[in-house]
């Protein structure tokens, strides 16, 4: 049996998301703020605003 070819793996651009959700980029006492999501987020990237 032969395996199917490798697909190649494009990286996920993490700063292009941070990009679209401006409230990522704040920092709180010199560290970067960490956002953790839900379903009922009121975070709403650049392009819907």
């Amino acid at each position: 049996m032969n395996a199917p070819a490798a697909t190649p793996v494009t990286p996920y651009d993490v700063e292009a998301v941070r990009r679209d959700f401006p409230i990522l980029a704040r920092t709180v006492y010199d560290k970067p703020l960490v956002y953790l999501d839900n379903a009922a987020s009121a975070q709403k990237p650049q392009a819907v605003i």
